[in-house]
């Protein structure tokens, strides 16, 4: 229920101001007991995207007050409209962390870190050449990446990758599904994982920048025909 309504809510079917149906609607809509609206109301307004007022009843709150970084809006969001600006606010945010989090990997990241990227990027690498699933290929992409996130042991920038997690894995799929030759894709990302593990902290941003931009240039184009 809170899934349904969540994307309804992002969707614009219940724009900001809006109130949502009293308790005894939802009930009967959804056939649920009062407990279980409750509970999806809650969930609701602790993501900000309702607020619940004795006075007002529940109503819809506008889009700067909602957390955009909760799994689930983020979801929603994708799921309701994969559109330019959710792409480019993916990118924008990437861009303004993961080649920082790729340097502090490279500088501060243990042995094990290193070695854990070094897998995922095997993993990636064999993913490719064997043609598995794009789901495969795009699940071990965003292993590789979140790897070199928690390298960074930056706690703000682990906790911004777990919770951008459901719009890295989506952004993730759409580009394999429309990828570049497979030896590009593996080229950008072992400069990131080489620089990294050679602890060479400028060369492993510089390296992340250029797999970000590069995942962009393919990505937005296909937003803009999917709109068109």
């Amino acid at each position: 229920m809170a899934n349904h309504l969540g994307v309804r809510i992002v969707s614009g079917d219940f724009g900001p101001g809006a109130a949502l149906p009293i308790e005894s609607e939802l009930c009967e809509y959804y056939g649920v007991s009062r407990t279980t609206v409750r509970e999806a109301v809650k969930s609701l307004a602790g993501k900000r995207l309702i607020e619940v007022s004795p006075k007002v009843g529940t109503r819809v709150l506008p889009f700067s007050e909602w957390n955009l970084l909760d799994r689930d809006v983020l979801a929603w969001r994708l799921q309701a409209q994969f559109d330019v600006k959710i792409v480019e606010d993916i990118f924008e945010m990437r861009l303004c962390f993961e080649p920082r989090a790729s340097y502090l990997a490279a500088r501060d990241g243990t042995a094990e870190d290193h070695a854990l990227i070094d897998h995922h990027f095997v993993e990636l690498a064999a993913a490719h050449e064997q043609r598995l699933p794009v789901k495969t290929i795009s699940e071990s992409a965003l292993e590789f990446h979140l790897a070199v996130i928690n390298a960074s042991h930056n706690g703000l920038f682990v906790t911004i990758g777990s919770a951008v997690k459901s719009a890295l894995r989506v952004s993730s799929e759409m580009l394999q599904r429309h990828a570049g030759p497979p030896s590009e894709d593996i080229a950008l990302h072992d400069a990131v994982r080489t620089a990294i593990v050679g602890r060479r902290p400028k060369e492993a941003a510089r390296a992340m920048e250029n797999l970000l931009a590069a995942a962009r240039e393919r990505l937005l184009p296909l937003t803009v025909d999917a709109a068109e």
